[in-house]
């Protein structure tokens, strides 16, 4: 008998690499476990951010586990600590680490519960197979959350899942060392990945987790925390090469897991950016990728959800590939002047901009969509009377999110997040870019909307106008068309929803006339300041078919 190559014979023996398959999910549900024990739910009554059980964990695998979902996805911290029975790391030397160099008490509840014999990833597998979905980790590989209190010193009791000796020992890994300009900045306190060692850090945890958990259908590397890699400058070339090596390293990983275990095909997939502009930064080669043993991408728009995405060129470029379209539980955010990392209200995502954004995902060759921060309806974090009322998150709405055919017949409602810029004098006017519109079945008429607010309105959350403020006249030019002023809704939302926060007051709004067949895929506003005080540009919504109230 002839004999084979090494390579090709290790091929032929593998046959995870012979059973390889495209995932068959419809759609994939991501659980941060932080919203385990810091959100208020069926299973956290109080908001407890200081408790965190098995029960919870289960509980919030269970409430995904709807018709149509396939896969969850768990992120065990932020990358850097293992949540898992470590022999790299294990957790008690690190926190008696971050004792010993920082002077500060660990406060982390999955750190208490870790210690105490608990298990995080074991039962969340379980859960995930009881409930017919496959279940992943979701690997932040380049996470930047707290890391910057290592040059500002004093870091929090909480940043103790992130901060860790690894990091500290090896200042030269950085993208920008401590003593430079911006190098607490969140695109430079990151690992520089020209460095194997940095790179070969977060494979070894990985192999180990693996080892540790030999029953997981596969893994998600979340390339979105944070999408900096690189030195500014650095070829493309070399970035490429970087993420094929991380990549190829990984899609080893899972095979010989496979060859050791079951011969199941054990996934693999990339959470990147959403818009082809931002590829380039992390050294994203879809076809490059692909040929290294990525299966499925997830395209995240980071926190809030966009309509504007570039899945029609990432199934050009890898048309063999699964592709996952991200929807969050926001589509904009702003502060309100208090201090803390929570110190923000949010536009909540309701079934009209859920719909309308799968569409256009499903139009540009998407294969399904993926929830992120699905939960963070919930109350959180904290200013709870300032930012809600809250609800629970709307599950029920997913199955319906996962047909192409159903969502067909749903009505358009299309969305642009202003940043408050300011229209200060009469005769002053702004140009607008919708893109990628997908038109609501025949195009017809409906209404276009603008939301103008004061600065004192800015700065706040859901606070009523103290008066009736006159927001004077305002032109909308839809694709060249001048369109008519529509008598205004007696609701900040157009549709009825559950949901009564996060869209500001009826008042805000300016109406105008949408004409049938006006929208088309690439469309250009312009609103004018014709006669009116000087306010800020909060959000332009496009609704299809007319709201008739």
């Amino acid at each position: 008998m002839k004999k084979l190559p090494v390579l090709l014979l290790a091929v032929a023996l593998c046959p995870a690499l012979l059973n390889a398959e495209s995932p068959p999910w419809k759609a994939i549900y991501s659980n941060d476990t932080t919203n385990v024990f810091n959100c208020q739910s069926p299973f956290n009554p109080e908001g407890d951010d200081t408790r965190f059980t098995e029960e919870m964990l289960r509980a919030s695998v269970a409430e995904a586990a709807v018709p149509g979902m396939g896969a969850q996805l768990l992120q065990p911290g932020h990358g850097w600590i293992p949540w898992w029975d470590s022999k790299l790391l294990p957790l008690k030397e690190h926190e008696q680490w971050f004792r010993d160099t920082f002077k500060v008490e660990p406060a982390i509840a999955v750190h208490k519960y870790l210690l105490n014999g608990g298990d995080l990833i074991g039962p969340f597998i379980d859960e995930c197979h009881k409930h017919g979905n496959a279940a992943l980790i979701s690997y932040r590989v380049n996470d930047n959350h707290h890391l910057e209190w290592v040059v500002k010193g004093n870091p929090p009791a909480y940043s103790a899942h992130a901060i860790n000796k690894f990091y500290v020992d090896h200042p030269e890994y950085r993208i920008k060392q401590p003593t430079e300009k911006d190098a607490t900045l969140a695109k430079y306190r990151v690992h520089n990945w020209l460095f194997k060692e940095a790179r070969q850090y977060k494979l070894d945890l990985i192999q180990e987790m693996l080892d540790s958990y030999p029953t997981l259908d596969g893994m998600e590397l979340d390339f979105m925390r944070y999408p900096n890699y690189f030195p500014e400058g650095t070829p493309k070339e070399k970035r490429v090469q970087a993420m094929v090596e991380f990549i190829s390293a990984m899609r080893g990983k899972l095979d010989a897991l496979a060859k050791k275990t079951d011969g199941k095909h054990r996934y693999l997939g990339a959470r990147v950016p959403i818009h082809e502009n931002d590829w380039e930064n992390i050294g994203l080669d879809p076809k490059a990728w692909a040929k290294a043993g990525i299966e499925f991408f997830n395209l995240s728009p980071s926190y809030r959800m966009v309509q504007d995405m570039s899945v029609a060129a990432l199934r050009k470029a890898a048309p063999k590939a699964k592709i996952y379209v991200e929807l969050t539980h926001t589509v904009q955010t702003w502060k309100f002047g208090g201090p803390g990392y929570d110190d923000h209200c949010w536009r909540r995502c309701t079934k009209e901009m859920f719909d309308t954004t799968a569409r256009i995902a499903y139009a540009q060759g998407a294969d399904g969509v993926s929830f992120f921060n699905f939960v963070y309806y919930r109350a959180h974090g904290g200013y709870w009377s300032r930012k809600g009322p809250f609800n629970e998150p709307p599950f029920n709405y997913i199955p319906e999110l996962t047909d192409k055919k159903e969502l067909e017949d749903a009505p358009g409602y299309f969305y642009l997040m202003a940043n408050h810029e300011l229209f200060g004098a009469k005769g002053m006017e702004r140009s607008y870019q919708m893109d990628n519109i997908v038109p609501a079945k025949g195009n017809g008429e409906g209404l276009v909307r603008i939301q103008m607010i004061t600065d004192a309105e800015s700065k706040n959350s859901e606070v009523e106008p103290a008066d009736a403020l006159d927001r004077g006249q305002w032109s909308v030019t839809l694709n060249g068309k001048k369109l008519a002023s529509a008598k205004p809704l007696e609701t900040a939302y157009p549709f009825p929803t559950p949901f009564k926060a996060g869209f500001g007051y009826p008042e805000q709004y300016i109406t105008f006339k949408l004409p049938a067949g006006l929208l088309k895929q690439d469309n250009q506003i312009v609103i004018k300041n014709e006669n009116a005080p000087a306010l800020r540009l909060r959000w332009i919504e496009i609704v299809q078919p007319a709201v008739v109230k």
